[in-house]
């Protein structure tokens, strides 16, 4: 067990990870110096569990965190490495995870990683093979195999809608139950919401260690985090205003924030969680100064809680305000009006009911149907056709592994800019994609199931994980034929 996966056991507060962001150029770049020496001192203070590596965060582009991580890894330190899905098709994904393991690695944070923004040449193409449920599983099985894996993963809890934040909690408990050991909270300003989930946590049939993201904020950063700069972060305008008197002092506002950051892992500490995530630093000074002062704040925790409590304006809430109106309490929140179903969207659960639910009079007629055309070699007229339905009314991408059904009849490929087949990624804000111009397609699904009593067992199922052999096939014939993702996964539950 690793160090960090023994701190993890405790779950008393104690765990302690701090993030280093690479930089662009090679290990030993004058460029990387300053974090190099940063990242010796972290090592050798006994408060800071392990270190974690970021993997071009932001979707700009770094030095890999395989690299970093092993000299950390020599540098006698313990450190979680970042593997996000976004540059890496699941190959590539596969043998960086041999890699890790090789190198004595065994601490991944799997992510489906922020949408690109950069690269050589013009702007990267997104890969998005297979999301963080997939890369959950993979790292599961690369631990049955060899070296056993620590697995994070992510949540954001701050979302202000409803449809934005209960598919966050769905997808949540697909990844622990895909192998996820422990989960990191996205930055955010609302203890409240801290507080939702762990007590949701805590409620789960496996209930796992969570840990919650403290950023260290700046004039500049604030801003960036307000203009929705960063993907799935939200820093209201009553905070930035704050921030900006601070930022008007002598020392722009760096003790404050500190001090901030101080709070905010003391509460943390004493809400609950398993430990504190910490960003935004500029060396090992500042982590040191903030957990000196956490533990002085540490006795009386609540009583900072109006501090750093800087809600959204009427954010959706999972359960109603506690005794302490910065915390919620054990009781769920009243339901909210359902947003009325399309028509397109009627129409299309009755042809799914009629003639492609499994054990349907018409499912057995299709596999008869798309067996003769097989036998026949002809199944091309049958793909120009479902081509020709499915392209104008879903964006269909032609993938023969269909998820159409699994997301209220929105295609993961043509619709959702990461290709997310099993839930929401954690940066939509109010229902939109965090590529502009489009909604989030697990919002959608979520308001077109809630009056079929589905929407909150829309995950209850095994992880989607699409063939590519199928890419360019007819996935009706796939679908009739037992050859896509739902043969594969009902043969898994059989064995």
């Amino acid at each position: 067990m690793s160090a960090f996966a023994a701190s993890l056991a405790r779950n008393d507060g104690s765990t302690t990870l701090v993030e280093l962001v690479p930089w662009a150029g090679p290990l030993e770049h004058e460029a990387g110096r300053r974090h190099r020496e940063t990242a010796q001192e972290l090592v050798d203070d006994e408060r800071v569990t392990a270190l974690t590596v970021t993997d071009n965060a932001g979707g700009f582009v770094r030095l890999g965190p395989l690299t970093l991580g092993q000299a950390i890894h020599n540098m006698g330190g313990e450190c979680v490495v970042h593997l996000a899905c976004r540059d890496r098709s699941r190959a590539a994904l596969q043998s960086t995870v041999y890699g890790l393991a090789s190198e004595g690695l065994t601490n991944a944070l799997a992510l489906s990683g922020d949408y690109p923004k950069e690269g050589f040449g013009g702007r990267s193409r997104a890969v998005f093979d297979i999301d963080s449920v997939g890369l959950i599983s993979m790292l599961r099985d690369a631990g049955a195999h060899g070296p056993s894996f620590t697995i994070g993963c992510a949540i954001n809890p701050f979302k202000a809608i409803e449809s934005d934040l209960v598919p966050q909690y769905l997808k949540l408990a697909l990844k622990v139950r895909a192998g996820a050991d422990m989960a990191i909270t996205q930055v955010g300003y609302d203890t409240r919401s801290w507080s939702e989930l762990l007590q949701w946590n805590a409620t789960q049939p496996q209930p796992i260690p969570l840990m919650a993201s403290v950023y260290i904020l700046s004039k500049g950063v604030a801003r960036v985090f307000n203009s929705d700069g960063v993907p799935g972060i939200r820093l209201s305008d009553a905070l930035k205003s704050w921030v900006d008197e601070q930022a008007a002092s002598d020392d722009k506002g760096r003790t404050a924030f500190l001090e901030f950051a101080a709070k905010q892992v003391a509460v943390v500490r004493g809400l609950g969680f398993a430990g504190t995530y910490v960003a935004g630093q500029r060396n090992a000074a500042e982590i040191d100064q903030v957990l000196d002062m956490a533990d002085d704040f540490q006795p009386d925790w609540r009583s900072l809680l109006a501090d750093i409590h800087w809600p959204e304006p009427t954010p959706y809430r999972l359960y109603e305000e506690g005794p302490v109106p910065q915390l919620a309490s054990d009781r769920p929140s009243a339901p909210t009006k359902m947003k009325r179903v399309p028509m397109s969207y009627r129409f299309n659960r009755l042809v799914h009911d009629v003639a492609f639910e499994p054990g349907s009079r018409g499912f057995k007629v299709g596999a008869r149907v798309y067996g003769a055309l097989e036998s026949a070699r002809l199944l091309w007229p049958a793909h120009v056709l479902e081509q020709a339905v499915k392209i104008p009314m879903f964006d269909c991408q032609d993938c023969g592994d269909c998820s159409l059904p699994d997301i209220a009849y929105q295609c993961p490929e043509g619709a959702c800019a990461k290709n997310q087949r099993n839930g929401p990624c954690g940066g939509s804000i109010d229902g939109e994609c965090e590529v502009p111009g489009r909604p989030c397609v697990w919002a959608v699904a979520y308001d077109r199931l809630r009056p079929y009593g589905e929407a909150t067992t829309m995950l209850e199922r095994a992880p989607v994980i699409g063939d590519n052999a199928l890419r360019g096939t007819s996935a009706w014939a796939n679908t009739f034929l037992g050859r896509d993702h739902y043969a594969r996964n009902k043969q898994g539950e059989a064995s």
